[in-house]
């Protein structure tokens, strides 16, 4: 069986620092474990911090073990409540099989189909949209821009403004993406990659932005900081632009946070774990009802792990990816 391992590293990844090695097949499942059979994997930017340092929220890191977000199915079990042919939820190393704790596992809801949307728009991805766009205290008639628009979580963003009532404008890099982004309803799209980003967001938003909700880091922060109204909200997601980038980030428009007396805000969607029933049952309806769209890229191989980790990181491809395994 083959497995993903990491080189030590803290500078920038290459397809270099990953090996996909030969590793026994798991044993029978002990006590309280399951024997899972993976189906789907998300590629996820945040585990970039992990590959780089070896130190993440499972002692595997520790040996260098890449492992992620995975919906599995259940193919032996040695623990109450789940049985062979559930799907379950799990944190498991990217390869065809793995052993887990029943602990850490979450039977999935087998109205969810495909079972893939709990990696995405019905799992972290749309919560973590719910949550900061929840926690920005969004009023109708306000402008809201986001980064990383054509994304899984900026997406939703936008989309849960216009329902609401807001004005949405995102930034995303290249016309294809933001020919998406606008098909999602969004008022105006603007290509990162274009010069005067700050010029053009001012065309499209002559009075101003009221909430900023970062994804990307730099490029987007100081564009919507040109722009922020006095006492604006800038929710501060993710920072995918720097994660393998080693430069630091520059803010033209940082005095803006002083003198528009502007709150800004980093958030841990975990930290809010109470909010998650309403988000669940949002996303939910919005799917149903057809007014929240989603794209899900799903990639055949766990030998394509690494490449397409890497051009996710780039920024490459439109909504959730995914490694589907047979």
């Amino acid at each position: 069986m083959k497995s993903w391992v990491m080189r030590r590293k803290t500078g920038t990844l290459t397809v270099d620092d990953y090996a996909l090695v030969d590793v026994d097949p798991p044993a029978a499942p002990g006590p309280g474990e399951l024997r899972v059979r993976t189906r789907f994997f998300a590629l996820d930017p945040y585990l970039s911090r992990y590959m780089k340092t070896w130190q993440g929220d499972t002692p595997l890191w520790s040996e260098g073990k890449v492992n992620g977000r995975t919906v599995a199915e259940v193919i032996e079990s040695n623990a109450d409540g789940f049985k062979p042919g559930d799907t379950v939820l799990v944190t498991a190393r990217w390869q065809p099989e793995n052993v887990v704790k029943a602990a850490s596992a979450m039977l999935i809801d087998p109205e969810i189909d495909p079972p893939s949307l709990v990696l995405g728009i019905l799992g972290a991805s749309g919560r973590t949209a719910w949550v900061g766009y929840e926690l920005a205290e969004p009023k109708a008639g306000e402008t809201l821009l986001v980064s990383a628009a054509s994304g899984p979580v900026g997406s939703v963003v936008g989309q849960l403004a216009k329902r609401h009532g807001l004005k949405a404008i995102g930034i995303a890099g290249g016309a294809e993406k933001c020919a998406y982004v606008e098909s999602l309803g969004f008022d105006a799209c603007l290509d990162h990659r274009l010069p005067d980003l700050a010029g053009r967001l001012a065309s499209v938003a002559p009075q101003g932005v009221d909430i900023v909700f970062e994804n990307v880091g730099q490029t987007g922060l100081d564009a919507g900081l040109s722009a922020i109204n006095e006492k604006g909200r800038i929710m501060l997601c993710g920072l995918a632009q720097h994660y393998n980038d080693e430069r630091p980030m520059e803010l033209h428009h940082f005095r803006a946070l002083l003198y528009r007396q502007v709150r800004l805000q980093g958030f841990r969607t975990a930290d809010y774990l109470d909010l998650y029933p309403k988000a669940d049952a949002e996303l939910r309806a919005g799917i149903r009802e057809g007014w929240l769209q989603y794209s899900e890229v799903l990639i055949d191989g766990l030998e394509n792990a690494a490449a397409s980790y890497l051009a996710m990181l780039r920024g490459e491809g439109i909504g959730k990816r995914l490694i589907r395994l047979p």
